[in-house]
């Protein structure tokens, strides 16, 4: 059931970001917590990832991709900010384990860093904003 309740909300606020413009709440967050919200794509992966605020946290899920299979998926889930840090925890589907595992996302000059897993099964990911 809950996975069920994050995908309607991944879907209706895909609708309301996209229909409320998303390229200026992305440019000017109203707190620093939201300056990941927005669409953005991993180096290591063809696809456009959405993340946006939902009930407290953020959640990020599959806009766009060659596998039209994918689009809407849920990636990214139950994502936090620390302001003590400036990073964000949750969790990202790892698609060769096929499971969620645990990442930290930090913010670059070029974008944001995401390591994902932990200890030696991590993995260090570069991802960049999607201008549109």
């Amino acid at each position: 059931m809950a996975r069920s309740l994050a995908r309607r909300l991944f879907v209706l606020a895909t609708a309301v970001v996209v229909g409320s413009g998303l390229t200026a709440l992305a440019q000017q967050p109203a707190n620093p917590a939201d300056a990941i919200v927005g669409d953005w794509r991993p180096a290591d992966m063809n696809v456009d990832v959405r993340i946006f605020p939902a009930n407290g946290q953020y959640l990020g899920g599959i806009v766009k991709a060659e596998n039209q299979e994918m689009i809407n998926k849920e990636m990214m889930r139950g994502i936090a900010f620390d302001p003590t840090t400036n990073t964000w925890k949750g969790e990202v589907f790892a698609f060769k384990r096929g499971q969620f595992v645990p990442m930290t996302i930090k913010l670059t000059a070029t974008g944001f860093e995401m390591v994902a897993g932990s200890g030696f099964m991590s993995k260090t990911i570069e991802w960049v904003r999607v201008q549109e």
